[in-house]
């Protein structure tokens, strides 16, 4: 097929050049719309179009970020119709920072009435991910005796499989959190989210260092498929991990801030905060609190500040108030 050439009229003023009607630009939203709708309606059609990974498109925390989400929001609403749907796939602090300015946004509800329940993994969900994924291997499913079916049909069955692979706790003593309480809590980030990424990247370093202990020792034993240290390990990897691919790579412009709490504390009231980053403390600590490397709360009615498990090894910090 050629390439149609667009037909072009000269006025009686010499230079001025002017396109045809069918040519002529700019091509607004609305007549963009409004074709695309006519053709979708006479081929008896329906289009969605699903955006996502936008965290991995502008700096995060950035103008450049906060503008472009509003305009996609904004250009979001002229293009609902019946054959038409849009969906944006949106962090929980992407979101706020969109909205949380002077300007506000207007007519916010036009864009959030079909907002879906914000995707969360529960403990029993990711218990449920690990267990299935070790026992599709069909060595190990034999040699632990794993009923597959029994499995996929009952959590409690699914906690049992569990606990043939790893052990019951990662440390000893009674007052110790079951082992995937234990993964879980370390996986969250300061705002209380776990992701199956952060998980699997902690058990992926831990099969790996598993297999080193087991082929410095091929006569040994052991009474589980992970052992103890094998999680601490991966853990600890999961974490300098979080430090360079997360902090590091994907807020530059926070990094200089963030650094400043290494080789530190784990715990901060706000004199200390201000100490630490200066008068503009709140602003940063804000969006710390938002990428998830702080957590906040309240303590005797004023506000503290953690950095959570999940950031502590890579940042090198000790247990303790600053």
């Amino acid at each position: 097929m050629g390439i149609r050439p667009v037909r072009l009229k000269t006025s009686e003023r010499p230079g001025n050049v002017e396109e045809t009607p069918e040519h002529s630009l700019p091509k607004y939203v609305n007549e963009i719309k409004a074709g695309l709708e006519a053709v979708l309606e006479t081929s008896k059609l329906s289009l969605w179009l699903m955006v996502d990974r936008l965290d991995e498109i502008f700096p995060r925390r950035s103008e450049v970020e906060k503008t472009a989400l509003r305009a996609l929001l904004r250009a979001m609403r002229y293009f609902a119709s019946a054959s038409i749907r849009v969906k944006v796939f949106l962090r929980d602090d992407m979101l706020e920072q969109v909205v949380a300015t002077d300007a506000g946004f207007t007519a916010l509800t036009h864009v959030t009435v079909r907002q879906a329940d914000t995707l969360r993994w529960a403990q029993d969900q990711i218990l449920a991910m690990v267990v299935k994924r070790f026992v599709a291997n069909d060595t190990l499913a034999t040699h632990l005796e794993i009923n597959r079916d029994k499995m996929d049909a009952s959590a409690s069955y699914r906690t049992q499989c569990f606990d043939k692979i790893f052990p019951p706790t990662v440390f000893r003593g009674s007052r110790q959190s079951r082992t995937i309480r234990w993964i879980w809590n370390r996986c969250a980030d300061g705002r209380g989210v776990v992701t199956p990424r952060d998980v699997l990247d902690l058990l992926i370093r831990a099969v790996q260092r598993q297999q080193d202990i087991c082929a410095a020792e091929p006569e040994g034993s052991s009474d589980w498929v992970i052992g103890a240290a094998a999680i601490v390990y991966g853990f600890e990897e999961l974490s300098k991990r979080k430090r360079q691919t997360y902090l590091q790579a994907e807020f530059p412009h926070l990094w200089k801030e963030i650094e400043k709490f290494s080789g530190g504390k784990t715990d901060y009231d706000a004199t200390k905060l201000e100490s630490l980053l200066g008068a503009e403390w709140k602003g940063i600590v804000a969006n710390l609190v938002a990428i998830g490397f702080l957590s906040k709360g309240a303590k005797g009615g004023e506000d503290v500040f953690a950095i959570p498990f999940l950031y502590r090894p890579g940042m090198n910090v000790t247990q303790g108030k600053a």
